[in-house]
């Protein structure tokens, strides 16, 4: 059984969100280099690419695939052994299955889906086989306030 999701979670970002963050960011370079710490503007311009390259890498979509033995994500095998259990995110204003969340044994991966509603009803059945599903997962505040801000 296949899922078509995005790399990570995928926020909704305005095109005003992209140009302020950028326009802040040129500013500080621009008065970096003009207080002559050029060091200081090549790392921001360094930081500037780094985010740009995280919002393209944000926006590919792959796929995951479930198997007897494994979860297959983009081109990584994951044991079922890893996993404690697993989660659905749904939008509070669509009543829209958004995001699945997959809970390791330490930690836990937020995937936005991309594919039919069919298409998650039959995964999530599949994936129910071999991880059980939990009503809500435990965020810290900071991971809260993160994903609020759409880090």
């Amino acid at each position: 059984m296949d899922l078509h999701v995005y790399n990570w979670e995928k926020f909704e970002r305005s095109k005003l969100r992209y140009i302020g963050f950028s326009s802040v960011f040129i500013i500080a370079i621009t008065l970096s280099l003009l207080n002559q710490n050029v060091v200081g503007g090549i790392v921001l311009f360094f930081i500037l690419g780094a985010y740009f390259y995280y919002s393209v890498l944000s926006n590919q979509i792959t796929k995951m695939h479930i198997n007897e033995k494994y979860i297959l994500i983009e081109k990584k095998a994951h044991p079922w052994s890893d996993f404690n259990s697993y989660t659905i995110e749904v939008e509070k204003q669509t009543n829209k299955i958004k995001n699945i969340v997959l809970i390791y044994t330490k930690w836990y991966t937020i995937y936005t889906i991309k594919d039919k509603e069919e298409n998650i009803q039959k995964f999530c059945e599949a994936l129910d086989e071999y991880i059980p599903l939990v009503a809500n997962l435990e965020q810290s505040l900071l991971e809260k306030l993160i994903r609020l801000l759409k880090l």
